[in-house]
């Protein structure tokens, strides 16, 4: 029986008119702002080897990946992330290319979101890597990026930046498997704070079992920098402290006021950053618009080291935080066009030259000029264009 063919898979959806011009507009400015910032173009492929994801360090867990099989047996997967394959296509095919690299892309990837949580599966991405830099600079370069791929599309956004080396430090000094260091990262990411303090209260107390605890709640202004040098004080982390408060300093010259925070609950799953990590969210959107940081040690993997730093915007989730602060509708034709029998190559030409004078039109396929007037007013067209022995404009 056909259970199914009437819905889409979990985790996928359908997009309809207005939606689809939102989504492009919004994708469109974003692509132009980075092509601008010197950035170029690359694609790659929506089915990869399994190989490219299975690193070996827990990047992407397995059960996250759409997975299939070629025609040779070979075990493949629906792209599940965007930075991975072009890690791949730049240690392959970029090796030789002056650095820094700087790319951009604009492609879907497909990942088996948790249930429950309302995560799509497939997620059109739009996003940049800056490979071959690292510092500072670069990564100033990478975050004001980002912060301006959102303001070119919506000003009530909250952009939170956090620092992936504390996590890390504060797991590293608890003496825990792998696994459970990837349940904690898990809890503090959703800010699930009963099930991280009970995974906490089975450990020997100690200043990072303390920071821990205290790790999803830790997120404000400078205050709460001043904060964490007296609660990470014994952990070992002063140094990323430092960093994070000095990017915090400078990115306050951009004047987003509390738009900007530090967040000491960024941890993010996929665990190839080693430095600054950052996350946006926007109001009409539940999910995050924009997510990215550095990750130094990844290119390696691919046999070409260098240090790189990135970020994807979520353009589902900025298109419907755009539409919910916009309204947008679907856009009415300004004209419809109606031609006489025998008149219909002249009505599609005339209609070829109302779109080269940018106007938008639609092609009537009503019988009469009657039904296409009736057709017009029902759809609030505005005018009538009969095509015949000559052009009549009807204003309705």
């Amino acid at each position: 029986m056909r259970k199914n063919y009437k819905i889409t898979p979990e985790g996928t959806g359908d997009l309809l008119f207005s939606e689809c011009v939102e989504r492009r507009a919004v994708e469109s400015k974003i692509c132009k702002m980075f092509a601008r910032g010197g950035y170029n173009e690359v694609r790659t492929p929506f089915l990869e080897f399994y190989d490219v994801f299975n690193l070996g360090d827990s990047f992407l867990p397995m059960d996250s990946m759409y997975k299939l099989s070629d025609n040779k047996g070979r075990l493949m997967v629906l792209r599940p992330d965007n930075t991975l394959p072009i890690a791949r296509m730049t240690a392959t095919k970029l090796s030789n290319a002056q650095l820094p690299i700087r790319v951009y892309y604009s492609q879907t990837s497909f990942a088996i979101g948790q249930s429950l949580r309302g995560e799509s599966d497939q997620n059109k991405q739009t996003g940049i890597e800056l490979i071959g830099a690292g510092g500072r600079k670069a990564d100033l370069e990478v975050i004001v990026m980002a912060i301006n791929s959102l303001r070119a599309n919506l000003e009530d956004f909250r952009f939170e930046i956090g620092h992936s080396g504390i996590f890390k430090a504060l797991a590293d000094n608890l003496n825990v498997s792998e696994e459970t260091k990837e349940e904690l990262r898990d809890y503090i990411e959703s800010k699930n704070y009963g099930a991280l303090s009970e995974a906490l209260e089975q450990m020997p107390d100690s200043s990072s079992v303390r920071a821990l605890r205290q790790l999803p709640r830790m997120f404000g202004g400078g205050e709460v920098l001043r904060q964490a040098y007296d609660i990470f004080e014994d952990c070992g982390v002063t140094g990323y402290l430092d960093y994070l408060g000095d990017l915090y300093g400078r990115l306050s010259q951009l004047g987003l006021g509390d738009k900007l925070i530090i967040d000491f609950g960024i941890v993010h799953r996929k665990d190839y950053y080693t430095g600054i990590v950052f996350t946006a969210y926007a109001h009409g959107s539940g999910n995050k618009v924009l997510s990215g940081g550095r990750y130094d040690r990844l290119l390696e993997k691919f046999g070409f080291p260098t240090p790189a730093c990135g970020f994807a915007v979520d353009i589902d989730a900025l298109t419907k935080a755009c539409s919910h602060s916009r309204n947008v509708t679907a856009k009415i034709p300004q004209i419809l066009v109606h031609s006489d029998e025998g008149f219909e190559i002249k009505a599609l030409q005339y209609a070829s030259k109302l779109a080269g004078d940018k106007h938008i039109y639609e092609y009537s396929v009503c019988d009469t000029l009657a039904e296409a007037v009736e057709y017009a007013r029902a759809k609030g067209i505005a005018r009538v264009d009969h095509i015949g022995e000559e052009i009549e404009i009807i204003e309705l």
